[in-house]
């Protein structure tokens, strides 16, 4: 599945690499909040059983990619510092509809969910490819692998609420693009 429409700069991966400690700070910091974020679905959305078991799933492996990343932290004694906030996921967060129609509402969270998983495994991918710890290798290409199927999921869940989420799912795509070219390229997942 190929949501974004522009790749990441490829300058990207030379500034993650060279701060690996920072990325990886912010790569737990992204993990817990996408437990988190999955969560919250299920607490707005109990009412939608399917939804609840897949995104509950969902939950459990973000949290366990998170416990991932923090071993790998402690292994090079780099602590986890405050969260300083996502400035692309918000910026993407406030695209999500209000309105009358809880429907869109929902609708917009999963494909935004689905737009961060995509970047996330995209730019995960490229630190499997470049870094020169073949454990840590190893483990970026298996997170992102999973960060993919978290895509598809997002997006099927989205067109299971309305089967017409698809062109939704292109204009918040167009957003996506805006959004990460207009942000530095600092050592973050996003």
């Amino acid at each position: 599945m190929r949501l974004l429409r522009s790749p990441t700069d490829p300058r990207w991966t030379d500034v993650a690499l060279a701060e690996l400690d920072r990325t990886l700070q912010d790569h737990a910091h992204c993990e817990k909040k996408a437990a988190a974020s999955a969560l919250k679905l299920v607490a707005d959305h109990p009412e939608r059983a399917g939804m609840v078991r897949a995104l509950a799933k969902l939950a459990q492996e973000e949290l366990q990619h998170f416990l991932a990343v923090l071993a790998e932290l402690g292994r090079r004694g780099t602590p986890l510092p405050p969260d300083e906030g996502d400035p692309y996921a918000q910026a993407l967060l406030r695209q999500v509809r209000g309105g009358p129609r809880p429907e869109d509402r929902l609708v917009d969270r999963l494909l935004v969910g689905a737009l961060i998983e995509a970047r996330s495994c995209e730019r995960l991918w490229l630190l499997a490819g470049a870094l020169p710890d073949a454990r840590l290798r190893e483990l970026y290409a298996r997170l992102a692998q999973s960060e993919a199927g978290h895509e598809r999921l997002f997006v099927d869940l989205a067109r299971e609420v309305d089967p017409a989420a698809d062109a939704r799912l292109d204009a918040l795509a167009e957003e996506e693009a805006r959004v990460v070219a207009a942000l530095p390229l600092l050592p973050r997942i996003h």
